[in-house]
């Protein structure tokens, strides 16, 4: 009898403590999971593609997103010298062992360095940046300013195929940061494209829509530009889309009040250290010789924070494939063109941002002791 009392009074302590139990499970299933990213760049030390990976690991240190990997395309720079920068950068942010370095596509689906130098015969010299077509491919790698990464090597699969097994894995849940030109986006489509329903967004600072272009004769912005093949197969693939375009990205300049916020922080990083270098031409005593803007690292504030984005409208983009002029430039109709036949997709184009808002978020993340994350995953 003295037994079944004892039972009864610890099944009275107990259910209480489940009780709580459940409750907390119930409460961590309601809160919002990280979103899980993955990075698909032409990285370049500290330009925006650089700043890009430096804020994303203190958004991924702080439990805001899951940072999954980093995939690597020729754009910016050649794929070698585009990972070699890459794999010094997890390095220094001290994400290497948990973040991993993908390589992809050395040139774009049909407009590589031949193809520009026709490009060049048939509608003239360039008139503004070309990226890695401003020189051949070439095995000689340019050291970052803190040197080589000295321990850390790319993944062994390729961009494609993370990109692939990363959406299978995780269907509905995958976001894919297009910073580049969407040359492994567009390979792991056409390899596997059962894997368009399953991704979840594909977030991209690319195109213009109704401004002036960037690249090459300014009629085209330039991830567009140097892969428009790939460009139209993303396009055209039914996951939604959120493109912020030069239109966006034009009233986002680097001004003095950000830059000094930034390379005068202190205690300064290897971060600010990198970021004051590489700017201070813009902001010396002499005229800086063009105004520099932020670009990509808006496509990670609509990630990270839609609601600094203050016009957003729906349009049906696509791009012009034909090697003229025009060639990369951005298509937009404010209804399907095709009706009927699903060719086109809609997507969510982001014109303006709260900018102080934005300066602020963007400072703040480039200003923060470098998180050191190794192994967490």
């Amino acid at each position: 009898m003295h037994r079944v009392f004892r039972l009864l009074a610890v099944l009275a302590l107990a259910l209480p403590l489940a009780g709580l139990s459940n409750a907390q499970e119930s409460r961590d299933m309601r809160r919002p999971q990280p979103a899980k990213v993955i990075i698909d760049t032409d990285f370049n030390t500290i330009g925006d593609d650089g700043q890009v990976l430096a804020m994303a690991a203190q958004l991924d240190a702080a439990g805001a997103i899951e940072l999954m990997g980093v995939t690597v395309a020729s754009g910016n720079q050649w794929l070698n010298q585009g990972v070699s920068d890459a794999l010094k950068a997890v390095e220094r942010l001290g994400i290497e062992r948990s973040v991993k370095v993908y390589a992809g596509a050395p040139y774009p689906l049909l407009h590589d360095y031949l193809a520009h130098q026709q490009e060049k015969l048939l509608n003239g010299a360039p008139v503004d940046y070309v990226g890695a077509f401003a020189a051949a491919s070439t095995d000689t790698l340019v050291p970052p300013p803190d040197g080589f990464a000295t321990h850390t090597r790319p993944a062994e699969r390729n961009a494609a195929e993370f990109i692939i097994d990363a959406v299978r894995r995780h269907p509905h849940e995958v976001t894919i940061l297009a910073i580049a030109p969407p040359t492994n986006l567009a390979m792991a489509i056409r390899l596997d494209p059962g894997i368009v329903p399953l991704i979840k967004q594909v977030v991209t600072m690319a195109g213009q829509v109704y401004v002036g272009g960037n690249a090459y004769l300014d009629n085209a912005e330039f991830n567009w530009w140097f892969d428009p093949e790939a460009t139209r197969v993303v396009l055209r693939a039914a996951a939604p889309h959120v493109v912020v375009p030069l239109d966006a990205t034009n009233t986002l300049p680097l001004t003095r009040d950000v830059y000094l916020q930034i390379a005068q922080h202190r205690p300064a990083t290897p971060i600010t250290k990198l970021f004051r270098d590489e700017f201070a031409p813009f902001f010396g005593s002499g005229p800086p010789p063009y105004l520099p803007f932020i670009f990509d690292t808006a496509a990670l504030a609509y990630l990270a924070d839609p609601t600094l984005a203050t016009d957003v409208r729906e349009l049906w983009l696509d791009v012009n494939t034909t090697l003229d002029r025009n060639y990369g430039k951005a298509i937009v109709a404010v209804s399907d063109p095709y009706p009927g036949t699903g060719i086109l997709q809609k997507s969510k184009v982001v014109f303006r941002f709260d900018n102080p808002r934005f300066y602020a978020w963007y400072a703040d993340l480039l200003t923060r002791p470098v998180p050191v994350r190794d192994g967490r995953r």
